[in-house]
């Protein structure tokens, strides 16, 4: 199953629309592609306890997070509410 959901990044004084792409998939993984750097990696737990917190869980398969465009580096925690709504 493949979701596409629209965020949007700050750089400077302008903003630019962040695609990402969540894939759930057979198996069990975490995987997010797309030049994120550590506070955007460690999201899967920020997640995880929030959904957790609302009566959701993660599914036990899978997950594919793409984040495009892939030139420019994603920073900070603003995409949490992005990918949780791309996985629900």
């Amino acid at each position: 199953m493949l979701v596409k959901v629209y965020g949007s990044a700050v750089f400077g004084v302008e903003a630019t629309t962040i695609t990402v792409e969540v894939n759930v998939d057979t198996g069990i993984a975490y995987h997010l592609v797309g030049l994120p750097d550590s506070a955007v990696k460690e999201s899967s737990f920020r997640i995880a306890a929030a959904l957790k917190n609302v009566g959701f869980h993660l599914p036990g398969k899978k997950i594919t997070i793409n984040m495009a465009p892939a030139d420019l580096r994603k920073e900070g925690s603003a995409y949490d509410l992005t990918f949780a709504m791309g996985i629900l």
